[in-house]
């Protein structure tokens, strides 16, 4: 076998081992799994969570239909630099990044990805890390309330009600 003929096969051997190692499209499990196996921690289980799921699929609040939640309580990780990039590549190709921050004073990361599912749900991957807390959230909402809250985020928070339950519970203690 010739040196250029050993190279090709070189190359498309590290191609085909490369591309199993990073996902073109991983689940939400698939992601905490590389998290919770890099740095030997493990996810706080939630009771009942799957209850909350099964009524977001019936009730759809807000045009949610599912959400899934990762929470790593007090797990101390060495870089979140690396952490972040665990998130990045396990997110796959057809997550679009929406936004990145990462604040050198403080150690939070942020990271937001959205991907279009089939129909009117698009779903958002949200990763937010800071010094004691990480948290790993995915959203499937349609995509008339997503393109309603990046339009007007202000209106989302006024369909919640915050403001006139704050003022209801004052008035009741008399404040």
């Amino acid at each position: 076998m010739t040196s250029r003929r050993r190279l090709v096969l070189l190359v498309a051997l590290v191609s085909v081992f490369a591309l199993g190692a990073t996902p073109a499209h991983a689940s939400f499990d698939d992601i905490v799994r590389a998290v919770e196996s890099r740095y030997n921690v493990h996810r706080t289980w939630i009771p009942m969570f799957g209850l909350v799921r099964f009524a977001l699929w019936v009730a759809r609040p807000g045009g949610v239909s599912d959400v899934q939640l990762a929470t790593f309580e007090n797990a101390h990780f060495d870089d979140s630099e690396a952490l972040a990039d665990i998130v990045r590549r396990h997110a796959g190709e057809p997550m679009q990044q929406l936004v990145q921050s990462h604040s050198r004073r403080d150690g939070e990361t942020t990271l937001i990805y959205a991907r279009p599912l089939g129909g009117d749900r698009v779903a958002l991957l949200v990763f937010a890390h800071d010094h004691s807390d990480t948290t790993l959230v995915r959203v499937v909402v349609s995509m008339d309330k997503f393109a309603q809250a990046v339009n007007h985020p202000n209106g989302v928070m006024a369909h919640l009600d915050i403001e006139r339950a704050d003022h209801d519970r004052h008035r009741h203690r008399g404040d």
